[in-house]
């Protein structure tokens, strides 16, 4: 009898219950794991696949979502995506590169992203401010989730691949309240000026909570799996904040995302994008029921055999693919990352080959194919025999 064929979407299911699919799913193209404009345009060339589809944003530098691409990639998850995100550009700034968001919050390019600029509410730490001198976005407006609906039943009658809903914000709570705050003031207001923490914290949570609902109002039915809006809580080699101050400030911003997702939809598959040194934070993260997280980037700080050993029942894990050192390298470099991730990673499921952030533009076209091949040949289950042969 001939093996039995599963389609992607079953691949990738049976991976996030923690069970061996036939193979290692693979991902491209989230909202923390795509790759910059430069790369795609030149793997379009590559590849020979004619012209570059149109882009399905503006003003920023990762901007092309190509199926055809994905098709010859091999890769598990298609994508929605928002048709507009609070903290991208809105109108041009008075200096050339820079950027108003919907927020009102000045951005300038420093390539090749953007980053903020002077905070909103760099000069003053009153509550008061936070909705004087912000600009909280009208979610009345349709452009919030234009198209989204057309392309989830697009993706839902072809019944093929695991749908994912890419972030409705680039920055959670955390994070977009350093934008408007700056970094070290609100490190800071954390420990000397926590009521306004936490008032900045709940207003950012709940427009993102409401963003979430819209998201799911919208076709969270069609859903296999949504983003979070991503929150870098620490560096490479430790957490810039402390397990009891994520625990205080940042933990209950996540459950109520959390919350209004399983309100809807309460099958879906949550995953949260959360850079650097993480692992002192999983179990909370599990806690909360996250069900994926990304990048687990394969630093020296993070053992990913323990992690996995520690976790691998109770999460599931997107990601791992070094993108600073293997990927730009040579293509012996990208498949012994992919062999070294695998054997450490993918035993037993819960596991889905991914870069661990954005392909960048040193990355040679050649070898993302070499990436996407040697999961194929690497990744079939079981993963000890095949190594052992």
């Amino acid at each position: 009898m001939s093996p039995t064929v599963i389609t992607p979407r079953q691949r990738v299911r049976t991976a996030l219950k923690h069970e061996e699919p036939d193979r290692v799913p693979t991902a491209l193209g989230g909202g923390p794991y795509g790759m910059v404009d430069d790369l795609y345009l030149r793997l379009v060339d590559y590849l020979g696949l004619g012209s570059p589809v149109p882009p399905f944003r503006s003003g920023h530098s990762i901007s092309y979502m190509d199926d055809r691409l994905l098709e010859r990639l091999g890769t598990d998850l298609r994508y929605c995506w928002p048709g507009q995100l609070p903290n991208s550009p809105i109108l041009p700034g008075t200096e050339k590169n820079s950027f108003y968001d919907s927020y009102g919050q000045i951005w300038k390019r420093a390539l090749p992203y953007y980053y903020a600029g002077k905070g909103l509410l760099q000069q003053t730490s009153n509550i008061e401010d936070i909705d004087r001198l912000i600009q909280w976005p009208d979610l009345s407006d349709p452009c919030w989730m234009a198209g989204v609906a057309e392309r989830a039943h697009q993706l839902h009658e072809q019944n093929q691949y695991f749908i994912t809903m890419r972030m409705i914000a680039s920055h959670g709570p955390f994070q977009t309240a350093c934008d408007l705050r700056g970094t070290e003031n609100f490190l800071m207001d954390m420990v000397l000026n926590q009521e306004f923490a936490e008032a900045l914290l709940y207003r950012i949570t709940t427009l993102l909570v409401n963003l979430l609902r819209l998201a799911m109002q919208s076709s969270g039915d069609y859903f296999d799996m949504i983003e979070l809006p991503g929150d870098d809580y620490a560096g490479n080699t430790s957490l810039i904040i402390s397990p009891a101050m994520f625990r205080q400030f940042l933990k209950p911003c996540l459950a109520r995302m959390v919350n209004v997702i399983r309100e809807h939809n309460p099958e879906i598959r949550i995953m949260l994008h959360s850079d650097g040194a993480v692992t002192d934070l999983l179990s909370d993260v599990v806690e909360l029921g996250i069900d994926v997280i990304h990048p687990l980037e394969p630093l020296p700080a993070t053992n990913l055999e323990a992690v996995k050993k520690e976790y691998g029942n109770k999460i599931s894990f997107l990601g791992g693919i070094d993108i600073s050192h293997a990927m730009p390298g040579s293509r012996e470099d990208v498949s012994a990352e992919v062999r070294n991730r695998i054997s450490q990673l993918a035993a037993g499921g819960g596991y889905i080959l991914a870069p661990s952030n954005h392909l960048q533009a040193d990355v040679p076209a050649g070898n993302v194919l070499t990436l996407f091949d040697k999961a194929r040949e690497f990744g079939t289950y079981p993963i000890q025999e095949k190594e052992a042969r």
